[in-house]
Order: structure tokens, then sequence, then C-alpha cells
């Protein structure tokens, strides 16, 4: 996504000599995520000429705080009090026409901000100090102007001058206002001013203020008509004349960046066009699947009079990933749309949506979704009712995608497919295998962590992914623990081979308390100590942790003083304003990223698709014999990163203590044993210690015989 970095702002605007509207407010309003405003005067006529890039701010989840005087036009006082009033607007305004709907009728545009929540408006009186209380109105007019934006990545940005939030402050008066940029050298202190000047209005703590919220001022008949806004329409006329043919009042586009592939990359885009548009993407993390879908993507974008693209994923925060990976890179121009649980209209908006371009009102539609959501019977149905249009399907991490609920959004509709995964088999599922493979048109293009590992990126100079130690940690089994484990083997051997439903279902149980025990082990936490104990300084760091081990593991790394964060099912996904209009997810990334937070401790909603390049250490304390698992989690930790050469991985195995056992069962441990000692062996055949590892391993298997 494009943030204020990114715009070539002057420090200043002046009207008749800068283009205030085209140079700054729109494209600064287009990547806003936050925009507080204090305004002497406000009209909403300042809705339509910022249209544009309003809708941005709309289309980021944004939200638009204002604290203005009572002072305001006839229509918008009463669309502000029936907005109050009714706690809704009648009028629906489809979310990608908003830039229209606005320019059109900004009045009624104002109400629905205000009914949807992007919008929230104060009212602040001017008061007069009597007997040390601030009680009674007087002829005053509040007269500060200024504005506070933020972007998706929190940067901040505040203007201050003469101008009021109307169209004839922003296109008529003779204004002038200051650009200050936090980031900047010596621009902080200015910034910081405007947003604590903001602040002290709106939590009405400004002396000689009374700032009420809107309900309370239409409620007490605070707001004002106000009769000198004509001067409004004239603004707005000359605006729409000029619109269309002065091209610089057009909002202007940050430059984005090419579409350009790799040579593998391309090799695969090659292949799903020799295979009729189908193929599975076998491709390592951090290697660009992503990229490589887009590249097959916009040739469908680009050939197809009517095309509709729907990317799946598990997860709503990977979707959204999705879409600023979209939209940071200059491909065939399309409307888009995120359709999830998270938007409670999604049905409404996606059929709207559809049913748009089946009647050819728009070119191409992408819709960005989870799997979940893909796969129910509302979606369903309104992709296989669009008719004369051609159908392309993603699938991120689509190994998902092959249970029996998640396979009902694989639709024979899709006329273009492309699934996504570094392991797409399915893991003791050969039937979900079989019908992700046969979906795909079975054909896959492959390009692993040893082919990342070992090919240099032309563009740094290294190779796509970086290099690693890998390290097995091996412990044991208190007394306790291995009595518990023996006799819970020793029903697991009594009912293994039978088909007694009764029985299976109880042996399934059995097989959970003893993996359970295994990853709960004790000895687990003194290995965890020494672990830290060994790194000289700790950051960047991923502990992978079963439910129970979460809180205990929590505790110690307090008691080191390690700061560190929860990352779990928990935590949202949903953008919101606490977190500067990311999801709850993505700001502890984000945090983890900058180095707040030395260590981030998940569970397994790490290890699919989640983007943390700055990761470069992590322990494993629980885990399990499925590749899919640890091929992920090696992939959340050897990405590549500014400053990163290398990476450690460590990973805590159960050693069986097979003395004074039954013969039976010493063949039994062996077998599990040998097949966790087949994961050492997977993931240490790219580390960059393989020899030392193989010898560790070979070591340890002999001790036991």
């Amino acid at each position: 996504m494009v943030t204020f970095k990114d715009l070539n702002l002057n420090k200043s605007y002046k009207t008749r000599k800068d283009d205030l509207i085209g140079d700054f407010y729109i494209p600064a309003l287009n990547c806003c995520r936050n925009y507080d405003r204090i305004s002497g005067y406000y009209s909403s006529s300042s809705l339509a000429i910022a249209a544009k890039g309003l809708a941005g701010l709309i289309q980021n989840q944004g939200k638009m705080r204002l604290v203005i005087c009572p002072r305001i036009s006839k229509e918008d006082a009463e669309v502000i009090s029936n907005t109050v009033s009714s706690g809704r607007l009648e009028k629906y305004i489809p979310l990608d026409d908003i830039s229209d709907e606005f320019e059109r009728d900004h009045v009624a545009a104002l109400g629905w901000m205000l009914a949807k929540g992007y919008l929230e408006i104060k009212i602040a009186v001017v008061t007069a100090r009597t007997d040390e209380e601030y009680e009674r109105q007087v002829d005053s007019i509040m007269h500060q102007k200024i504005g506070i934006m933020r972007d998706a990545d929190y940067n901040g940005m505040s203007f201050s001058g003469s101008n009021n939030e109307s169209a004839s402050g922003w296109l008529e008066n003779i204004e002038e206002f200051k650009v200050f940029r936090e980031w900047e050298p010596g621009q902080y202190d200015y910034f910081k001013s405007d947003e604590d000047e903001f602040s002290e209005f709106w939590t009405d703590t400004r002396p000689g203020t009374t700032v009420r919220n809107l309900p309370d001022s239409v409620k007490n008949h605070l707001i004002q008509i106000g009769e000198d806004f004509n001067i409004e329409k004239l603004a707005l006329e000359r605006y729409y004349k000029t619109k269309k043919t002065v091209t610089d009042l057009e909002i202007k586009e940050t430059p984005k960046k090419k579409l350009s592939l790799f040579f593998y990359q391309k090799e695969a885009v090659d292949k799903w066009l020799a295979n009729g548009k189908r193929l599975l993407l076998q491709m390592c993390t951090g290697s660009g699947k992503t990229r490589t879908a887009i590249g097959c993507m916009n040739i469908v974008l680009k050939e197809e009079p009517a095309a509709l693209v729907v990317i799946a994923c598990p997860q709503s925060s990977l979707s959204t990933q999705w879409q600023r990976d979209v939209f940071s890179l200059d491909i065939q121009s399309h409307k888009s749309m995120m359709c999830d649980s998270s938007s409670s209209n999604w049905r409404k908006d996606l059929y709207r949506m559809v049913s748009s371009l089946d009647a050819g009102f728009i070119r191409s539609l992408v819709i960005y979704t989870t799997h979940t959501t893909c796969c129910s019977e509302d979606f369903i149905r309104t992709i296989e009712d669009a008719q004369g249009i051609k159908k392309m399907f993603i699938g991120d991490e689509v190994h998902g995608m092959g249970s029996g609920g998640h396979s009902k959004g694989l639709l024979e509709c899709y006329d273009y497919r492309l699934g996504l995964s570094a392991t797409p088999s399915r893991w003791f599922d050969e039937s979900g295998t079989a019908l992700i493979e046969k979906y795909f048109g079975n054909e896959s293009y492959t390009f692993d962590i040893s082919l990342a590992l070992s090919t240099i990126n032309p563009l740094t100079g290294k190779p796509f992914l970086v290099n690693y130690m890998y390290h097995p940690e091996f412990v044991s089994l208190t007394d306790e623990e291995l009595e518990e484990y023996r006799n819970l083997s020793e029903k697991i051997r009594k009912m293994s081979g039978s088909s007694n439903e009764e029985i299976r279902s109880a042996l399934e149980f059995l097989l959970f308390r003893r993996a359970n025990l295994e990853k709960r082990a004790e000895e687990k936490y003194a290995k965890l100590e020494s672990i830290l104990d060994s790194m000289e300084h700790i950051s960047d760091l991923i502990i992978f942790v079963s439910d129970g081990q979460m809180d205990r593991v929590m505790r110690m790394l307090g008691d080191r003083g390690i700061v560190a964060h929860k990352f779990t099912q928990e935590e949202g996904t949903t953008p919101m304003a606490r977190y500067g209009n990311l999801s709850e997810r993505d700001y502890l990334i984000k945090r983890f990223s900058r180095g707040e937070f030395q260590a981030l401790v998940a569970i397994k909603c790490l290890d699919e698709g989640i983007d943390i390049p700055s990761a470069s250490r992590a322990i494993i304390m629980a885990s399990s014999t499925n590749p899919r698992e640890y091929v992920q989690r090696i992939g959340r930790i050897i990405r590549q990163a500014e400053g990163k050469t290398s990476a450690d991985i460590y990973d805590m195995i159960i050693r069986p203590s097979l003395t004074d056992v039954p013969e039976e069962f010493r063949k039994l441990e062996n077998r599990i044993f040998r097949k966790e000692m087949d994961r050492v062996l997977d993931l240490a055949m790219n580390a960059k210690n393989n020899a030392d590892v193989v010898n560790t391993v070979y070591q340890v298997i002999g001790d036991i015989q």
C-alpha cells in the first residue's frame, strides 16, 4: 500500500500558486487510515472536492474525526439531525461508487459517512470564564485549522494554516498551510503539537471551549444554521466546470512497481499456460509464489473482455497481504473487493459487484476471500450464476482445501486455476491430495528450499533464502512421564488394528494424550532455559509451542525480562483504530519487526503464509511429523531481510528410554522414533551443519538399539 513517504509533497501550499486538492489533499487522503481535523467552518462540499481521496480512505477502512464550530449549512444541519436521530441513512452508496456518489450528492454522503462510522463529528463552542467556571457561550468562533493524518504504516503527517474544511476553503479563498512529517528531522515537534492540539479538543480538555458529541449537540440545539454558505455552491460549480479539462485537478497516482518476474517464475507462468492455464505452484516460502500467481492473473485480466478472479486464502490476514501486493504492482486495472466474514454485508456486496461485471458495467473484478467463505452456499451461488464471463480461481495454501468442507469451493465453473502451496500433499489423506492434483490439472511447478538456497537473486546478489543452522535438542521424559507414556503405549498397542468404531474412537483419544504428553514434557522447559542462556542477545525469535505450554513459556520469558507477546488464534484479523487501523496480528508483526518485541510465542496460526522476514531464530517446543508443518516453520525463519545473513532453528525431540521394556514395545517405540528422525534428517538436509546433524542422529539411533 502507498504510504505518505511515497508521496512527493511540498513543505507548504498556497492557493492560486499550488493545487491544494490535486497536489496534496486527494493524494494524502488516498493512502490515509486516520484523518483528524479541526476546522472553524465545515461544509459537506469538502466531501465532493475530495471524493477520490475519501474513496481511498474508506477503502483503507479509515476514519475521519472532525471538531467544528456550530455554524453549518441548512442542508448539512438537516442531514446530521436526521442521521443522528434515526441512527441510519436510507440512501445506499456502493463502496466502489463512492467517488461519483460523493460528487453528485455530497450532503447525502455526509449522512452516509456518519451512519457507516467513517466520520465522527464533535461540536466546539467557545465559552467565557465566570467564577472560575466555563458556563456561558460567547459570540466567538473557534479559529484553529489543523489536520492530522496517519497512513497504513502509522506514519504521521499534519497540516495547519488558514483554510477551513469546505469547498471555498480549498478552492476559492487565499489560503496557505504548512505540512509537517513526524519522520523528518526537525519536524516531529511541530507534528506532535498539532496532534496534541486536536487531542485537547477531542477530549474536551481545551480551556475556553466546551466540546460536545454530535448527538448531544443535536439534542441541545447547539448547531446553528449559517446563512453565509452560498459561496460553497459557487465554488463547487466552478470546480465541476474545470474538472474535466484541468487534468492537474485529477488525483496523481503514485507510480507503482513494474511487474517483473525471475526466470523460474516465468517458467512457472509458461507451464501454467502450456497446461491449459491450470497448475499447482509447489514453491517454498520466500520464492515469490504470490508474484508468480499475479503474473498469471495479469494475463487473464489483459486477455479477457470480462474476467472474474477469486483469490482464496486460509486467513483474512493473508487476503489483506494479497490485496496489498496486487495494489503495489502496475498490472491491468480492475475493480476489487474483500469478501469474508469480517463484513456482515459481504453477500450483498458480492452480488452487486458480480452483477455489475456480468452486466458489463465493469470490465474485471478481483475478489479476495477465505477458504471458508468461498465454499459457502451464498458465495458459490453468486459465482455460478454469473454467465458470459471467464473465471479464474487462485487458491493460496491450497492443501487446506482438500477436505470435504472446503473442497466445495473448488468449483467446476472456474475456467482457469492456480493452486499455491509449498507442500500440496495432504498428510494421511491420499484422496484429498488426489482431488487437489486433479482439480489443478495434474501438473505442478516445483521450486523448493534447496533451489531457493542455491539460486542467486540477480537483484540482490544473494540466494533467495538465507542459510540456516539446524540444532536438534534431545530431551527425555521424567520417570513419572515415562511410566504414563508406557501405560498409554501398551493400551494403544492392544487397540491398534481394531475395526470397531468405539475402540477406534478410544484409540484416537489415547494417541492424542500420548502426543500431548510428549509436547508438554517437563524437561523441555529446562532445555528452553539452556537455549536462551546460549544466546548472546535475544531478538527476532519465534518460539513454537502447544496450547498447554503457552502460559508457562510466557512467564519464563517475563521472569528473564524478555519482551514477548503471544501470537495465537485469539489475536484479531480485523483492522481496528486502536492498532492504527491494522489488525491486531499485523500490528504485533509490525512491532516485532521493529524490535519492540524480542520474541513471539506462537501456536499453529503462524505456520501458514504469515510474512515475518525479520525473524531469524526459532525454538520448536511442540511439533509433529507432518512435513507441511515443519516446512512452513522453516519458511518463517529463513526469508531474506535487510542485515540478515543466517538463521538458527532449535528443535526439541523426545529421546525414548527403552530400558527394561518388552521387545514388542521396544520395536514399536523404535518405529515411532525413526519417523521422528526422518523429520530431523529432512530438516537437516539443507542446513549448513548437515553432516554434524546426520552424525548426531545416527549416534542417537545407535544408542537406543
